[in-house]
């Protein structure tokens, strides 16, 4: 049963329960996603005529990962220094269509994004901060199907069931310095909770 809960929605218990997975396999799943890139990488640069540089990325520090809002919400500007950083959100949650009631339980969808940020210097430009973007959401992917509790939580859907990416955009901190280029994909993962009203 991906989660059964007494009383409650649930809905902090998936946000914790997801972050202290991504806190602690993310990086590790992001050495995988290169390593695995790496062969095609190549290809298409020998494909387009021109030297091949391995793409490379900055880890996410434990404190980079932030549950309910982007940083961007409580700040005025988000400094350079704080990608890249992953925000966990809440999509929606609603009654299952497929199983609206069990017995004595109550069947729920709790829908939640988690959007990757990621940057990248002028010079590197907007493709390179599209596909370290990518490969965060690769990288959560795997953290997500690879770790046991959160790998049972979505198991009772196809997940994820969506993933949108934002156009990039230019930002210099307080006008100044490297205009660099950032850019966020957020993944939709949806989990069926099982909970009761009764004692």
């Amino acid at each position: 049963m991906p989660q059964l809960i007494h009383r409650a929605l649930g809905l902090e218990e998936i946000f914790d329960v997801v972050a202290v997975a991504i806190i602690s396999d993310i990086n590790s799943a992001l050495d995988t996603v290169y390593a695995r890139r790496n062969p095609l990488d190549k290809a298409l640069a020998e494909a387009r005529g021109i030297d091949f540089e391995p793409l490379t990325y900055d880890e996410v520090p434990r404190h980079h990962v932030h549950i309910g809002n982007f940083p961007s919400l409580a700040f005025d500007e988000v400094a350079p220094e704080e990608y890249p950083y992953i925000a966990l959100t809440l999509e929606d949650y609603s009654p299952d269509p497929e199983d609206p009631s069990q017995d004595h339980m109550n069947v729920f969808r709790d829908g939640i994004v988690v959007h990757c940020l990621s940057q990248a210097s002028e010079h590197e430009g907007a493709e390179v901060v599209f596909r370290r973007s990518c490969r965060m959401a690769e990288a959560v992917f795997i953290v997500l199907a690879s770790n046991s509790e959160t790998q049972r939580m979505f198991s009772g859907l196809s997940n994820p069931i969506r993933g949108r990416p934002s156009i990039p955009w230019r930002y210099q901190k307080d006008g100044y310095g490297e205009n660099g280029w950032f850019q966020a994909i957020g993944t939709q993962y949806q989990i069926k909770s099982y909970t009761t009203i009764y004692q």
